[in-house]
């Protein structure tokens, strides 16, 4: 077995939370083992049906959103931009991005989300399925954004190869995805603490993909994707508590802005090198 984002072969059995995780002693990437795809798409479609509540936590990111835009703004100054959302959802993003001025595109798995989405942005801007199976034509896209769907796609290696082929030279890619170091650190306090913390009602904190990515995983895997000029920092956090993870609000937002400062701060001494927010914020160019 090797490293989806090194192809390194050190790779160790790891339990966190599952037997069927991995780790790659090379660039940190936590991983599964073995995944059905068709198993995937199931759960994902338990999951946001029933599961997620995708309306409250796009509210939660709406200054994430604004972000985002902002930081493609000023790398994307031509007329007629256009921008294309993988793992698009129902197109809250996508939506507030057209009304920024971008010719919208997204493309989703899922039937319920891409109806919801087409509302928005319209039946003919929205691709159903996977990247891949798209057949988009290529260098059509000033951007391409994955909003926490790189941890969950059947290759991250072969998503980010088509994202570079779809890009038109000079055009930026956006990832958000979940940082492994803070996730199994929390994974590990929070197993110390968790009789206290169930009894007063407190949720599982931590989220683990299919794969887990640390900064430097990530940096290499597009580096062999073709991406140049790549900037990671803490993704900016997300307001509020839509997951309802705590009964008290006051006690979340304490800790969420205890948490933003840290981890700028630790940012900072660091000089970059030191990522422990929740999320990475990953950008990268096509040359």
């Amino acid at each position: 077995m090797n490293c989806v984002c090194c192809d390194s072969v050190e790779i160790n059995k790891n339990f966190i939370k599952s037997d069927k995780y991995y780790y790659c002693n090379n660039c940190g990437l936590l991983f599964w083992g073995y995944c059905n795809p068709n198993e995937t798409i199931d759960s994902l479609e338990n999951h946001y049906r029933n599961d997620d509540p995708h309306e409250s936590v796009s509210h939660s990111k709406k200054k994430f959103y604004a972000t985002v835009l902002d930081y493609l703004s000023t790398k994307v100054r031509r007329k007629g931009k256009k921008i294309l959302d993988v793992g698009c959802g129902h197109g809250y993003f996508l939506d507030v991005a057209l009304k920024r001025g971008w010719e919208t595109n997204g493309i989703e798995v899922l039937q319920d989300a891409i109806k919801s989405c087409s509302k928005k942005i319209g039946y003919k801007n929205v691709f159903q399925g996977k990247l891949e199976a798209a057949c988009l034509p290529g260098k059509s896209f000033d951007a391409i954004t994955l909003w926490d769907v790189l941890a969950i796609v059947d290759s991250p290696y072969n998503e980010l190869k088509e994202c570079n082929r779809l890009l038109k030279k000079g055009g930026i890619i956006g990832i958000r995805t979940r940082n492994v170091l803070f996730q199994t650190f929390i994974y590990r306090v929070f197993n110390l603490i968790k009789r206290f913390a169930l009894r007063v009602g407190l949720k599982e904190p931590y989220v683990f993909n299919r794969f887990c990515f640390s900064s430097r995983s990530i940096h290499v895997l597009l580096t062999r994707a073709g991406f140049i000029n790549i900037e990671i920092s803490n993704s900016p956090l997300t307001s509020g508590d839509p997951y309802g993870h705590m009964d008290v609000q006051f006690l979340v937002k304490l800790a969420k802005y205890s948490l933003h400062i840290f981890s700028r701060f630790t940012y900072w001494i660091s000089s970059g090198r030191l990522l422990i927010g929740p999320s990475l914020l990953i950008w990268a160019e096509k040359p």
